[in-house]
Order: structure tokens, then C-alpha cells, then sequence
């Protein structure tokens, strides 16, 4: 037989067999202790489930109280934050203890340092080899070599 998991076929359950003992209390001779430690767990397990459904309601109340109150303490926290910048000034670095960033006053404009330029190359002499732009060996004929 299948096992029964949820808690109303369960108490079905114990009731019916309470009802069979009971209806068949001369064909189970000594079972009056069973019977009775069973009739205890199922009014135990009704009293425990009628509580847990309180406890359920109960539980939805105090989450939406707690909800109220934390909204409550932001709204507080937000005065205590206003507060403060207000009796600081709103440039004080104390500010920052309440959570709040303080305002940074940006300067005016000031002129960048002018940027070096990057380090010019130059060519060296000691056999290196050039492009042939700056290669006094190679030359292609041009207007210079027109007029011989």
C-alpha cells in the first residue's frame, strides 16, 4: 500500500482505521493501547495542524508589519541624512559618515601642461641602412639629370 504523504489523508487514514478497531473491537482482542495512543497522535496532529494555520496568518501580518516598519526607518534615515547635510553644508567631508556623498566643487578651467612632443630620430651614420628616399646612392633621374 502506497505511503500517504499529505496531511489530510493521512488523519483519513488514522481515522479509518479508528473507525475498523472500533467496529471490530471482538475480532482485535488488546488492541485498546494502540488504539488509544493512536486516537492521542491524531488529536495531537490536528491541535499542531490548527496551529501551524495560525501561525500562517500570523506569519503574513507581522511580514507585512515588518515591511511598514522598515519603510518607516528609510523614511527616517533619509531626515537623519537630510539633516545632517544640512547643518554641515553640503561640501563636508563628515558626510560621508551618514552616507552621503558630499558635493565636490570642480574648479575652473585650468590650461593642460602643453605636451612634450616625442623624441625626434635621427638618423646615424655608421652604416645603417636608409630608405631609399634618403639614399644618396640611388637616384632616379629627374629634372636635375635633364640638364647636362
Amino acid at each position: 500500500m502506497p505511503i500517504k504523504n499529505a496531511r489530510a489523508d493521512v488523519f483519513r487514514d488514522w481515522e479509518s482505521v479508528l473507525g475498523a478497531v472500533t467496529e471490530n473491537a471482538a475480532m482485535v482482542p488488546g488492541v485498546d493501547p494502540f488504539k488509544s495512543e493512536l486516537e492521542g497522535f491524531l488529536a495531537q496532529a490536528r491541535d499542531l495542524k490548527v496551529q501551524q494555520e495560525t501561525l500562517d496568518g500570523q506569519r503574513m501580518g507581522i511580514t507585512q508589519k515588518l515591511d511598514k516598519v522598515i519603510e518607516n526607518g528609510r523614511e527616517s534615515a533619509r531626515k537623519v541624512r537630510g539633516y545632517a547635510r544640512i547643518h554641515l553644508g553640503s561640501d563636508n567631508k563628515a558626510l560621508k559618515q551618514f552616507g552621503v556623498a558630499p558635493r565636490v566643487r570642480r574648479g575652473s578651467k585650468k590650461a593642460k601642461p602643453p605636451e612634450t612632443p616625442p623624441p625626434t630620430v635621427t638618423p646615424s651614420s655608421g652604416g645603417t641602412a636608409q630608405s631609399p628616399a634618403h639614399n644618396q646612392t640611388e637616384s632616379t633621374p629627374g629634372k636635375e639629370g635633364t640638364h647636362a
